[in-house]
């Protein structure tokens, strides 16, 4: 702990003084002081903590942001990196993560997989890239950005895995959102729908998407597009929803939602993989749950 806050502590005051002195905006001065870093500073700390501490720093310079664009709680991002180990069984997976934002979801899951593993990165805004991309170096992580909609067409190679933490809301582009399967016919369409389409449009047959999404995800589907597109292209083999004391209001609760590409000759799991979890803090209950988790990926998923 006392790593953790000294390097914490250092970040966030050189980029305060920096953030004074330049008049510059709190995470490009905190991407300023993260590609200055030396060595030295974090040569004998743990990589895990460097992540930790550098998650804090941007945690802290998004205290005012809007709920929908703050970054993934950790907690949240590491027990998506449990899942998606368990999900792809391999040690050369490759991982897209649409709409990366700081990178918080992509590096505690890249903190938890095999070297071997390489992630592609898609993202919007200029300003998140280069501090993703930052965070990214100073981990050591193989990671590929891209600067751009995340719903236009891409330039990649299919992956293992699409993963997101999906933003809620209408995408304006309508000439772009007409090339979905689940676009609404009228009216501006729902950008968490469309994201999954295209995460999943990414993935090889019989690969994976994780998902964080809002829990009342399929309530949005009032043409019913969404059921018909998780019974004809990518099935929902899993819904595991997040503890509600995790959130200051029940309607900003969340899930993750696990899918996977029709693959032929792939046998469906008999039973959906549906639960609550416990609290992350009650370690029985928790540990308890994790190993019904790890039983019915051996057992369902071939």
């Amino acid at each position: 702990m006392e790593a953790l806050e000294k390097l914490y502590k250092e970040l966030t005051q050189q980029t305060r003084k920096l953030e004074r002195d330049l008049d510059m905006p709190y995470l490009e001065a905190l991407t300023e002081v993260i590609d200055r870093l030396n060595d030295r500073h974090t040569e004998k700390v743990d990589p895990e903590v460097v992540r930790k501490a550098v998650s804090l720093a941007v945690l802290e310079g998004m205290k005012q942001a809007q709920p929908n664009h703050l970054p993934t709680p950790d907690s949240v991002a590491l027990f998506a990196g449990y899942l998606i180990g368990k999900l792809i069984k391999k040690d050369d997976a490759r991982l897209l993560d649409l709409g990366s934002g700081t990178g918080g979801m992509l590096h505690a899951v890249m903190s938890q997989l095999p070297t071997g593993t390489a992630a592609e990165a898609v993202e919007v805004d200029e300003t998140l890239v280069r501090l993703s991309a930052s965070i990214t170096e100073l981990l050591n992580y193989p990671v590929t950005y891209t600067h751009q909609d995340a719903l236009r067409p891409l330039l990649l190679d299919p992956v293992d895995l699409a993963m997101a933490d999906l933003p809620i809301g209408y995408y304006p582009d309508e000439e772009v959102s007409k090339e979905y399967v689940l676009k609404r016919e009228e009216g501006m369409s729902y950008s968490h729908f469309l994201l999954i389409e295209q995460a999943m449009n990414y993935v090889k047959p019989g690969g994976f998407g994780v998902f964080v999404i809002p829990n009342g995800l399929f309530e949005h589907d009032t043409d019913g597009k969404l059921k018909q597109y998780f019974e004809t292209k990518a099935h929902v083999v899993g819904i595991l929803q997040l503890p509600l004391t995790m959130f200051k209001q029940e309607q900003a609760a969340k899930s993750y939602l696990i899918v996977r590409n029709h693959l032929a000759g792939m046998t469906m799991p008999k039973q959906a993989l549906l639960a609550e979890l416990p609290s992350f803090t009650d370690a029985r209950a928790f540990g308890g749950m994790v190993k019904q988790i790890d039983e019915w990926i051996n057992t369902e998923l071939k």
